[in-house]
């Protein structure tokens, strides 16, 4: 996809189905558990990795994309759509966290800087991931080479493992699958040759030929238990309030019904005959004031309609007056008046 297409879709590369299988076979539920992604998309995916048929398994999912959360919500047990900036989350509350972050740049800040997309979001989702939970991190191979993916990684987490997505989706995004569990306690020792690893995984033809693919890792019987927890988390809410909450309240309200009669144009309508012929001064200001557009005829010719259009043209005028000790400009708003008729013969007249 070209740089433009991926802005347009704010960095979105939903993870196929296909994928989502393989994964669903690399982990197993030991009790009831809620699990989270931060950016959930539609929430396909989470919902396939919730199925169990034993364990309530409790889905939560942030969105910024009004249609895709809308999409989740119908598939997830909670969702937010709000930045996750924007998020107020329990810490330690999740038993798993499948994260598949945008593949983009964030804004530049006052420093002009600029950071990854997919660390930032690493760092967050590590926060809310209990200790002994598990991650399942989404990101094309060439940026688990990141310094900062590659150090984080290799500190706070044990027990991993990384595949690469199979053949038939792997050509598009290059991505692979880190899988690890949260390290516990406050001291973490950082691992060397895990560090060297992931910052080898910057050449495609080495991830090719020496990571195994995720139905390989299936074929293996690798499989990471994810811990339970508790199914309610007690904080999951936007600091942003949604607007579509208050436009039943604005639509009902007093004071803005006035306002839009208030500020409604004002229209003249001529709806009944005089009661005695109009002057020519009369009709000339109607005409003016666009009262009577339209055709008009004369009772003794109705067959000699006039198309008439009757505008106020609003212009104007300075004028300058000059004196021993100043200079005064005077501006001042002209009125005309401009008639324009079509004659039955076909002639456009205008009258100024």
């Amino acid at each position: 996809m070209s740089r433009i297409g991926n802005k347009l879709k704010a960095g979105y590369v939903a993870t196929q189905t296909i994928q989502g299988n393989y994964m669903k076979q690399l982990i197993e539920y030991t009790g009831d558990v809620s699990i989270i992604d931060s950016c959930c998309g539609e929430g396909l995916i989470l919902r396939q990795l919730a199925e169990h048929p034993e364990f309530h398994v409790a889905t939560y999912g942030v969105e910024l994309d009004k249609g895709r959360a809308a999409l989740a919500e119908t598939t997830l047990d909670y969702v937010v759509q709000a930045p996750i900036e924007s998020m107020v989350i329990s810490n330690d509350a999740f038993g798993f966290c499948f994260l598949n972050p945008p593949y983009d740049h964030t804004m530049r800040n006052e420093d002009d800087e600029t950071d990854r997309k997919e660390f930032l979001e690493l760092e967050r989702a590590y926060r809310y991931l209990m200790p002994g939970g598990l991650m399942m991190y989404v990101i094309p191979h060439y940026r688990f080479a990141d310094k900062k993916i590659a150090r984080f990684l290799a500190t706070h987490f044990s027990e991993i493992s990384i595949a690469r997505f199979t053949d038939e989706n792997f050509g598009e995004y290059k991505q692979c699958v880190f899988i690890g569990r949260k390290k516990r306690g406050t001291f973490k020792e950082f691992n060397e040759k895990l560090y060297a690893a992931f910052k080898s995984l910057e050449n495609e033809e080495k991830v090719l030929n020496i990571l195994p693919n995720l139905a390989q890792l299936v074929e293996k019987g690798k499989r990471w238990t994810i811990p339970n927890g508790r199914t309610e988390i007690p904080t999951f809410y936007t600091r942003l309030e949604n607007k579509e909450v208050f436009i039943d309240s604005i639509r009902e309200s007093k004071g803005f019904n006035a306002f839009i009669e208030r500020t409604k144009p004002k229209t003249l309508e001529l709806t009944k005959q005089p009661l005695m012929p109009l002057a020519q001064g009369q009709i000339a200001l109607l005409l003016a004031s666009g009262a009577i557009n339209g055709l008009i005829a004369s009772p003794d010719n109705p067959e000699g309609v006039h198309v008439v259009q009757g505008m106020e043209v609003v212009s104007k005028v300075v004028t300058t007056e000059e004196t021993e000790d100043s200079i005064t400009t005077k501006i001042r708003t002209k009125r005309d008046i401009s008639v324009k008729i079509i004659t039955p013969e076909g002639v456009v007249k205008k009258l100024m």
